[in-house]
């Protein structure tokens, strides 16, 4: 999770932050753990969404905690047609945006209920995509994408396991990467 920490002292209005986000609404602020409301602060960021400042109308007291985090909201940016050509640049933006929304949620705790409610979220926008991606382009595309991850998780660390020390005499194998 994206996160930076401040600790107030009792004059500091602005409090800056580097990171990337999808939207404003991505962008959260604390204080001593309590959530604000958009309306308690200011938000200036960056036209590319990489970072920005948070202001206050009133300095946070001294010894206040102050977090800036992402939490991203998962709703749909980009709404595929069923008959308009899929936009490489978009398809690309959207499964960037789930693979940051993973991220966001493998780092924080919650209790088991919010991670059902989000986790059930995440799966649905998931496969209403691949849907899509079938929908539009067949299904040889997701064809070659579940080839891949099959690779990617069970063949390529058997492979990497299979071949042994560098040390080891190679066998008649021209798979193995043994001493020759």
């Amino acid at each position: 999770m994206y996160k930076i920490s401040y600790t107030g002292d009792g004059e500091a209005l602005q409090f800056a932050f580097a990171f990337p986000f999808f939207q404003p609404d991505d962008v959260r602020v604390a204080l001593d753990e309590v959530l604000l409301d958009a309306s308690q602060y200011n938000l200036q960021y960056a036209e590319d969404l990489s970072g920005g400042t948070i202001t206050f109308a009133t300095a946070p007291d001294a010894g206040v905690r102050i977090d800036i985090f992402r939490k991203i909201n998962l709703s749909r940016f980009i709404d595929y047609q069923p008959v308009a050509k899929i936009d490489p640049e978009n398809l690309n933006a959207d499964f960037n945006f789930l693979l940051e929304a993973f991220r966001d949620l493998n780092a924080i705790d919650m209790d088991l209920t919010q991670w059902k409610n989000i986790h059930d979220n995440v799966i649905r926008q998931m496969e209403a995509i691949k849907e899509l991606i079938e929908d539009k382009t067949g299904a040889a595309p997701l064809g070659l994408y579940n080839n891949l991850l099959a690779v990617l998780s069970t063949a390529l660390p058997r492979m990497i396991s299979d071949y042994g020390l560098v040390s080891e005499s190679a066998e008649e194998n021209i798979d193995d990467y043994g001493t020759v």
